[in-house]
């Protein structure tokens, strides 16, 4: 006896504790301490194992820096493309003003002068500079074309608009400007109108970026990255993307951000500034130290030759995004490939700056990754447990779907033969009248082929509305065929379902129904009714049988009516 009553003591317990999952927020709550815990552990199970960690502190914060730098270059190539967008669509649909129509003709008469400067509206653009026909026809890489030129000069203007509008101070470009082969140029740090024009004007067309962009230099027709390398002057080193401006196979000239060397430097330093270890570099296509985040470049290569051959090799085969690492000496080296710059960041870390800060920075990665993972734990949570609560709404909405038709908002067939059964048994049980009503639209069928399915569903939403608004409290309908609707009535006699009968063909058939704008239509329908007291018989099909024959009935003696005998 006491081994059966212990058997059943636990047998009791297992089932309480089963019991509780039925609740699903139970269940998450569960789940959720179970995982955080684990996370937690993990994060424990990690900080003791320190093998790797080292090397993914070292890529992720040069991964840092890369992503901070193609996100502020893909911000400035996106405003390029969109200045080259607007050019290409004021050249397809240029503007005529008072104003532009003005500085056209301004244009026309200061085109012959060593230099000439445009100003349309100093508060809301930037003035257009340029040089005379004469220079331009001395060179050969230009050509003021007399059909285009005004049409250029226009989208020109509207583009100074735009850029005086959208310029702000950038984190890394100082110079953005429009560079013409028709002789003149326009640019966001725009000059005085002084014979410095000319020198301006000759030094953009004169660099690689410009002549770079020919159709025959670059058949592609694709933004560009060109480095202006001068060994001597580290502030005389310029970057600059590129775009060609191209419309109706004319080479128009050239959209441009210039970015000079010490904004890369004060870049890499604002974007290194947390991470005191380590050096990162910014190099070129061909391995050419650009910038630096240290005060400046080395005085002294800081790889040998065959160093920069093993980059090199390392890095020819990888993909924009890629990253990696190498160890030369003491040094760690870790790269990675930019995504939005034909070049490679490099970070050159020494075993010494390793050794001080192994294990703080384990700690820090460790603890920013537990928060994560508790943070996003915490948001499943959250989400699971509106989840949840939101299932038992949806299980109403499933539910009234399951049991109504979507178009008339009616009981639909299996729902409303399930209820029918359901209140004639009530009825038979309780000795009450029960009365049923077949209810069919007349020549809908016409009204479809006329007029359309979709005319054919108001119709049919049409008369559901009038049926419900004729209902007395207690009586159920239901779309029981395409056209064809049943009406069950407890407690109610044949006569008094015929008056009900009538009552809703007269609302059908007295109001006209809008099809579309300047189509009405007025339908009507017939009826049949029948009642259980006049057959002592309270099965539903049978008495809807029997109000169906009479629905028959009246059709064939002339529809619109109804009928409650044989």
């Amino acid at each position: 006896m006491a081994v059966s009553g212990s058997v059943s003591v636990f047998g009791n317990a297992i089932q309480r504790v089963i019991s509780r999952f039925k609740n699903p927020q139970k269940v998450v709550n569960l789940c959720f301490i179970v995982v955080f815990l684990f996370s937690t552990v993990l994060t424990w199970r990690e900080a003791v194992v320190l093998e790797g960690a080292y090397v993914s502190s070292q890529r992720n914060s040069l991964d840092n820096v890369a992503t901070l730098l193609d996100r502020q270059l893909q911000h400035n190539i996106d405003n390029l493309l969109f200045y080259r967008n607007s050019m290409l669509y004021a050249l397809q649909s240029p503007i005529s003003t008072d104003k532009t129509r003005k500085t056209l003709a301004d244009f026309d008469a200061l085109r012959t002068q060593p230099y000439w400067q445009l100003r349309l509206d100093l508060n809301r653009s930037l003035p257009m500079n340029g040089v005379s026909d004469e220079f331009v026809n001395n060179s050969p890489l230009l050509d003021r074309d007399e059909q285009t030129i005004h049409t250029e000069l226009s989208s020109a203007l509207e583009l100074s608009y735009i850029m005086r509008l959208s310029h702000q101070t950038q984190t890394l470009p100082r110079r953005m400007f429009y560079a013409s082969r028709s002789g003149f140029f326009l640019t966001s740090t725009p000059p005085p109108n002084d014979p410095q024009i000319v020198a301006l004007y000759y030094r953009l067309v004169a660099q690689p970026y410009f002549s770079s962009q020919s159709p025959a230099n670059n058949p592609d027709r694709a933004l560009k990255w060109t480095h202006t390398f001068n060994p001597e002057s580290t502030t005389g080193q310029i970057i600059t993307a590129a775009i060609p401006l191209d419309y109706n196979g004319r080479w128009y000239g050239v959209l441009a951000l210039d970015y000079p060397i010490d904004s890369l430097h004060t870049f890499l330093q604002q974007a290194h500034n947390e991470d005191h270890e380590g050096t990162v570099l910014l190099y070129d296509n061909e391995l050419n130290p650009i910038a630096t985040s240290a005060q400046s470049l080395p005085l002294h290569p800081m790889f040998t030759a065959p160093q920069l051959a093993q980059i090199a090799s390392a890095v020819t085969a990888a993909k924009a995004g890629d990253e990696g690492e190498l160890r030369m000496d003491s040094r760690f080296i870790t790269w990675a490939k930019l995504n939005n710059y034909d070049g490679l960041l490099i970070k050159v870390h020494t075993l010494e700056e390793g050794v001080q800060g192994e294990f703080g920075r384990i700690s820090i990665v460790l603890s920013v990754l537990w928060m994560l993972s508790t943070l996003m734990l915490f948001a499943s949570w959250v989400v699971i447990r509106r989840l949840v609560n939101n299932m038992f709404s949806l299980q109403q909405t499933l539910t009234w779907r399951a049991n109504y038709d979507t178009l008339t908002r009616l009981y639909n067939r299996g729902a409303f033969f399930e209820l029918a059964r359901k209140l004639s048994q009530e009825c038979k049980q309780q000795a009450q009248p029960f009365s049923v009503i077949q209810m069919d639209l007349d020549l809908f069928k016409s009204i479809n082929d006329k007029y359309g399915h979709s005319s054919g569903d108001k119709v049919l939403a049409h008369a559901a509305a009038m049926l419900s608004d004729a209902f007395r409290q207690g009586d159920v309908a239901g779309r029981v065929g395409g056209e064809e609707f049943c009406i069950v009535l407890p407690d109610t006699s044949l006569e008094e379902a015929t008056k009900v009968a009538e009552r809703i063909r007269v609302r059908i058939n007295s109001k006209e129904l809008l099809l579309k704008q300047g189509t009405t239509v007025r339908i009507s329908a017939s009826f049949g009714v029948s009642s259980a007291f006049e057959f002592d018989d309270y099965d539903f099909e049978r008495l809807q049988s029997h109000a169906d024959h009479r629905l028959y009935k009246a059709k064939q003696e002339g529809r619109n009516r109804v009928c409650h005998t044989d």
